[in-house]
């Protein structure tokens, strides 16, 4: 598993705005259900504020967060910014990851983690204080208070082939 597998573990909270193919290859949008203990909207700022043991999922895709708020365009129709603050965890079939706020822009196809930055996929791991993540699969992380960290390690066909070499 190199690095590009492992950041793919965040990139499923993009999935909060794609289309999902279902098994008979017709796209089908599956629903966000979002759940909290308050629920306010201001419609002159075109704001959704959740607030309190906010859970929000879409098929497998699950986010977790002390508050989540969600921008609209001026026609309450378009998403432009979705905020989860405080104990942010994220988690989907192929991984999970946490951080102190998440920042996702649909329209731009970027999401950004600020503060202790986690993500996880089985064992392999990355840590920073700061990852940005963009749809077409560019990612930065970078180390502000402390040093970017990644563990990756090797998947069954790597750890075959690394077995191979040690062999002969």
């Amino acid at each position: 598993m190199g690095l590009n597998s492992l950041i793919g573990v965040f990139l499923f909270v993009f999935l909060f705005t794609l289309p999902v193919k279902a098994e008979d290859n017709n796209t089908i949008t599956l629903p966000v259900v979002i759940e909290s203990q308050k629920l306010t909207y201001e419609k002159q700022n075109h704001l959704a504020i959740y607030v309190g043991n906010v859970i929000a999922q879409r098929g497998e895709t699950i986010i977790k967060g002390d508050k989540l708020l969600v921008h609209f365009d001026k026609t309450d129709k378009l998403i432009k910014k979705i905020e989860v603050i405080g104990n942010v965890y994220i988690k989907d079939s192929r991984g999970e990851g946490s951080c102190e706020k998440l920042y996702y822009y649909p329209l731009e196809g970027k999401a950004v983690l600020i503060g202790n930055a986690k993500l996880r996929q089985g064992e392999n791991i990355i840590i920073g204080d700061k990852i940005i993540a963009y749809k077409d699969g560019k990612v930065l992380v970078e180390g502000i208070k402390q040093k970017v960290k990644t563990v990756i390690y090797p998947d069954d066909k790597n750890k075959k082939v690394l077995q191979n070499e040690k062999d002969n």
